[in-house]
């Protein structure tokens, strides 16, 4: 099936892609996550998908899981509505293997993998999807792969002041709001930005009736419920700095609230509104000296994230209303030393050698409030070659102290060739690691046991490739496949031996967890006006002593993605997405059912620099499940104005 997958790729890519078509050069990007510098989308080895406010647009999106869900590779677990706790898979890794970056801050939590679900657009610039082992140059969070998030800033704003807005309401009384005052004179710039968000929701837990069929033969049904479990979130964000192009400061101050309400039981749904709220704030200073023009560079950063959490819910095994907290506190600085080698000649190269330090500090309710606490102390260093025929080489490596767990060494490399003006390959292989948590590794209340024999997971893998383009990048066709194997592969203990009646832990898995699936990602822009992707992802997943050898819980073997977007006349334009989910595997090994999902949009210019837009999303209205028991919404529209002055 795999070789069928790549040839019928390669036959149709060679007879669309072999001429380049009239048209406007498509604009520059630059990615942050490939390479310990930026580096041009075009010339990175790595599999990167690159999404811009362009895209946020013509995917109907409002948060960010709207979009990422789009990405080739990836496989969201929702439990709810909007707002609900929402995880990442890449490439079937778990949900805590992907590194979160914003801005350069790290914001992966200590306790567990990072939720999406109230993550906003509104102040994002641009998400970038990294692929692969990526723990040589981002560490033990990116052995699946690296999402960088970088958000509006003001410097590249042509005047001193500016202002954006972005005002919507929607189904279940969902009302959004966000304004950016910004601007930038002589290399000054500045971006004060606010927005909030509510919804009066859906119930978290399904409303409608669902039957489930486990792979051992078993059948249940869930509990249909009717509360609506509502979503609140308010953030505020300052951004000033200085940037010359060759020496730049930057300093950001970022907080964030939200509540969320849910379903512990939907039994017990109205007993007591279960609910969730979290306070982060985050700091950060960085600043450069030199340019790419140069023999040195310097670069440095160091960032503070603190997080509150407070949920309140109700136990049927106490009969009780109980209350956990904790608080997280991570410090993180680095230094990076850049060395470019002949920045004028044929041949660029470059070295870096980087230095990192971070403290994680974690105090809970559940240990009796006594601090834990995680240093890690690192040092890497990356190699790059660059040439004017499109040829690309990168060696990266990273050696960790690690005051938990096992010291441990990783390394990476990828590489590009360009065969042809159509044709380039890529590949690369990597070794990475990712660490337990700190619930994983000193458990969670009475339910959910320490173990601290627990040790890192490690991956070995790689991926190979060939990118069939249009000589002027109007029409590209990107077919990879990837494989990676796992040893002490994290899980829960229950779903391993397939017996929920005790306690629950995490534990390493047997043996190796060995993961491979193909990627097919098409983008094109036919005319000005018409343009369209579609994608296309096989996972499979089996471990050496698994007893079923079926994919693990909500990582589906199929996924596939397809978006046209047409501007009808110079003012009104509109655009169409299509979402395919596989069956797959959830709690208890039952099976879910696929489903695909029809969103439609259209906008319109109502004054130069003012859209109104609408969004019908789940135009028929399909009633289905993301994650086993929990209800997702059914047909809804939305309404937005947005503008710039």
């Amino acid at each position: 099936m795999k070789k069928n997958l790549i040839t019928v790729s390669l036959l149709l890519g060679t007879s669309a892609f072999s001429y380049a078509e009239s048209g406007t050069e498509l604009p520059t990007i630059n990615v942050y996550s490939a390479y310990a510098t930026p580096i041009n989308q075009d010339q990175t080895a790595s599999s990167v998908t690159v999404l811009t406010e362009k895209d946020f647009a013509s995917r109907n999106a409002t948060y960010v899981s709207d979009v990422l869900k789009t990405v080739p590779g990836v496989a969201m677990g929702i439990s709810g509505g909007r707002g609900a706790s929402t995880s990442l898979f890449l490439r079937g890794a778990n949900s805590k293997h992907t590194a979160v970056i914003i801005d350069g801050i790290r914001v992966n939590p200590a306790d567990t993998n990072f939720d999406f679900g109230g993550l906003s657009l509104s102040n994002i610039d641009q998400i970038e999807v990294l692929r692969g082992e990526q723990s040589a140059l981002w560490g033990s969070d990116a052995m699946g792969g690296v999402v960088y998030i970088t958000t509006k800033s003001g410097l590249y704003k042509d005047k001193l002041f500016n202002i954006d807005f972005d005002v919507g309401t929607g189904s279940h009384r969902t009302r959004d709001g966000s304004v950016t005052i910004s601007g930038q004179k002589d290399g000054f710039y500045y971006a004060l930005h606010g927005d909030s968000h509510r919804t009066r929701g859906i119930s978290a837990r399904s409303e409608h009736i669902f039957n489930y069929t486990s792979i051992s033969g078993q059948t249940t049904s869930n509990v249909p419920t009717s509360e609506k479990d509502g979503f609140h979130r308010d953030n505020t964000s300052l951004r000033l700095g200085f940037d010359n192009g060759t020496k730049g400061i930057d300093f950001l101050v970022s907080h964030s609230s939200q509540t969320l309400h849910f379903d512990n039981s939907a039994i017990n749904e109205r007993v007591f509104d279960d609910n969730t709220r979290i306070r982060e704030t985050r700091y950060k200073l960085s600043g450069y000296v030199g340019n790419a023009d140069d023999l040195f560079v310097h670069k440095a950063l160091i960032s503070h994230v603190k997080t509150d959490n407070d949920t309140t819910q109700y136990s049927s095994w106490s009969s009780s209303v109980g209350k956990t907290e904790y608080e997280s506190e991570k410090l993180n600085t680095n230094y990076q030393l850049d060395i470019n080698f002949d920045p004028d000649g044929e041949i660029k190269q470059a070295v870096s050698l980087l230095a990192d330090y971070q403290n994680t500090k974690y105090i809970a309710s559940t240990y009796n409030f006594n601090e834990k606490k995680l240093t890690e102390k690192s040092i890497a260093t990356e190699y790059r070659l660059f040439t004017e025929s499109d040829h690309s080489l990168s060696l990266s490596s990273r050696y960790t102290d690690n005051s938990l767990f096992e010291n441990a060494f990783t390394a990476r490399i990828a590489g590009a060739y360009r065969l042809s003006p159509n044709f380039k390959a890529h590949a690369s292989f990597g070794k990475a690691i990712h660490n337990p948590t700190m619930s994983e590794y000193y458990g969670w209340g009475g339910t959910w046991l320490a173990n601290p024999n627990l040790k890192a997971e490690k991956s070995l893998g790689g991926e190979l490739g060939l990118l069939i383009e249009s000589e002027d990048k109007h029409h590209s066709l990107d077919t990879t496949y990837f494989a990676r194997n796992v040893d002490n592969f994290l899980s829960d203990e229950n779903s391993v031996l397939g017996d929920y009646s005790h306690p629950n832990r995490a534990i390493n898995r047997d043996g190796k967890t060995k993961i491979n699936g193909i990627e097919i990602a098409y983008n094109s822009k036919f005319t000005d006006n018409l343009s369209s992707y579609a994608n296309y992802t096989y996972t499979y997943i089996k471990s050496e002593n698994d007893q079923y050898g079926l994919n693990y819980v909500r990582r589906p073997k199929h996924v596939a993605n397809l978006g046209l977007s047409y501007q009808i006349t110079k003012k009104f334009g509109s655009d169409a997405n299509i979402s395919y989910v596989g069956k797959r595997l959830d709690s208890g090994d039952f099976k879910m059912p696929s489903y695909t999902l029809v969103n439609l949009g259209v906008n319109y210019q109502v004054i130069p620099n003012l859209n109104i837009y609408a969004h019908l999303n789940n135009v028929f209205d399909k009633k289905y499940e993301n994650i086993l028991g929990y209800s997702q919404d059914g047909r809804n529209i939305y309404v937005g104005l947005k503008g710039s002055f």
